[in-house]
């Protein structure tokens, strides 16, 4: 059986790290879910919720001719029959319509005898105490006597005197219940949510990549907690996630490791020297992927050239701390193409340079049009071993692709559980439509509870704006 994605349900697994996350990040969905079914419950019960108040006298039940207690219980049970009766009887009705001024009585009246005992017990539940009361008593006055009655050699005595009810029989428990409302809301919507977390075609652990995605699995990079220290949390200054940070975990640096082989291998392999690292949509971590991936290649003795090529937000500069100036700005290069400009900033990073800048242009596209860019990146290529491209996310810019059209190959970086699987494909199939290399996908910030334990609801929207879905659907084969 197949899903509308294409997706067969066995590609469906229960990875608890994300499904736990997903329901705890919908924390204030599922509290407000629970507090309006807590309102709505308080305003139906009210609504619906009828007192209930009760009347009873008591009477004795005796013969008048013998006091043998089995036929004084005998007795007892067939007075009880016929004072039920008598009390549901036509006549009794008017005469208490009567009394009270109303059309029908709207009251259950019972009668009935104590088991075991001679007491007859009589009863009206009415809506009302006064009710109730008045009812009572318009029985008791149309008897011959309030204390006495005699039918046959029948005698009631009262033992009891009716009295006008203080509260209802049938108090409403609304706290007790509006709690249960609160926990089976709370319940349900984390199961809902949980549901819609099992259901979300993203990418959940490093083996949907192959099975979801049509692109080489390039491996996983850990989850890395950005801010190390107090300071740093209530900090506002943007500082990147770098593998040669002394406070970097060890887990987070081993698998920048192993991804940097992987894709030195290949690079190697195809003998590519140009790659360009882009993502579908923003804040999945591609600048910091591509200033490591840079670092780690460095660190292995190659002469290693990062480029910024998000000229409309570059990140590059904050995350190695540099300070650009007018003549190292890329955009201005590219708009004049100068052959004198002094482009390279160096970073403590030996044999890593960057190229960027600090300032934003909104005509980035058109500026990466035409040859320019290819010329660029030409010369830039005969000095060094290897250039890693930083750019835009692909859903809203073409400029990623201008940069890919001028690279050996492109490489996709994936947020965990952050971006349907359908739209990273379609993105692939997009760039392969224009004859562009896919080197693969890298899963970043990926968390799962064994990671932990070893180291330490919506859509989404970008900066940019939404990338959007469009909607479709992925190529049965890889090109």
């Amino acid at each position: 059986m197949e899903n509308t994605t294409g997706q067969t349900l066995e590609n469906y697994k229960i990875e608890p790290f994300t499904l736990i996350h997903d329901i705890l990040i919908n924390w204030w969905a599922i509290l407000l879910g629970a507090i309006a079914a807590v309102l709505l419950s308080y305003v139906l019960l009210n609504i619906r919720y009828v007192p209930e108040y009760t009347s009873s006298a008591t009477f004795v039940v005796s013969s008048r001719n013998t006091s043998a207690s089995y036929s004084t219980l005998s007795s007892a049970n067939t007075t009880a029959t016929t004072f039920q009766k008598i009390v549901e009887s036509s006549t009794m009705q008017d005469i208490l319509c009567e009394k009270l001024g109303v059309d029908e009585i709207d009251a259950d009246i019972q009668a009935g005898v104590a088991e075991g005992t001679n007491l007859l017990e009589l009863n009206v539940t009415a809506s009302s105490p006064k009710e109730a009361f008045d009812i009572m008593e318009g029985i008791l006055e149309n008897y011959s006597s309030i204390s006495y009655y005699t039918v046959g050699d029948i005698v009631l005595n009262m033992l009891k005197n009716p009295e006008i009810p203080f509260s209802p029989n049938n108090p409403l428990n609304l706290s007790r219940t509006l709690r249960m409302v609160f926990v089976l809301a709370a319940a349900a919507l984390a199961c809902l949510f949980g549901l819609l977390s099992f259901l979300k075609d993203t990418l959940k652990n490093e083996d949907d990549i192959e099975q979801k995605l049509d692109a080489r699995n390039m491996g996983a990079i850990a989850y890395e907690i950005k801010s190390k220290t107090l300071r740093e949390l209530f900090s506002r200054k943007k500082k990147g996630l770098l593998i040669n940070d002394p406070l970097a975990g060890f887990g987070f640096v081993e698998s920048y490791r192993k991804f940097s082989a992987k894709v030195e291998y290949r690079m190697e392999k195809e003998r590519w020297k140009i790659l360009t690292v882009t993502s579908v949509s923003e804040n999945e971590g591609k600048s910091t992927v591509a200033a490591n991936l840079a670092i780690s290649l460095a660190e292995k003795d190659n002469k290693v050239l990062l480029i910024d090529g998000d000229l409309r937000r570059p990140s590059q500069f904050l995350i190695f701390g540099l300070h650009p100036k007018e003549e190292n700005e890329l955009g201005e290069f590219l708009k004049k193409e100068q052959k004198d400009a002094d482009l390279l900033m160096r970073t403590k990073v030996p044999k890593l340079s960057v190229i960027g800048g600090r300032n934003c242009y909104s005509s980035s596209t058109d500026i990466l049009q035409g040859d320019r860019t290819g010329k660029f990146l030409k010369r830039c290529k005969e000095s060094v071993d290897y250039i890693i491209i930083d750019t835009p996310p692909t859903g809203v810019l073409g400029d990623a692709e201008l940069w890919g059209q001028n690279s050996d190959a492109v490489l996709f970086v994936e947020r965990q559980n952050f971006i349907e699987a359908e739209d990273i494909n379609t993105m692939l199939d997009k760039f392969r439509a224009q004859e562009t290399r896919i080197m693969g996908v890298v899963l970043n910030s990926v968390q799962s509870f064994g990671r932990l334990a070893g180291a330490t609801v919506g859509r989404y929207s970008s900066r940019y704006g939404d990338y959007g879905n469009y909607g479709k659907k992925r190529k049965e084969s890889k090109k």
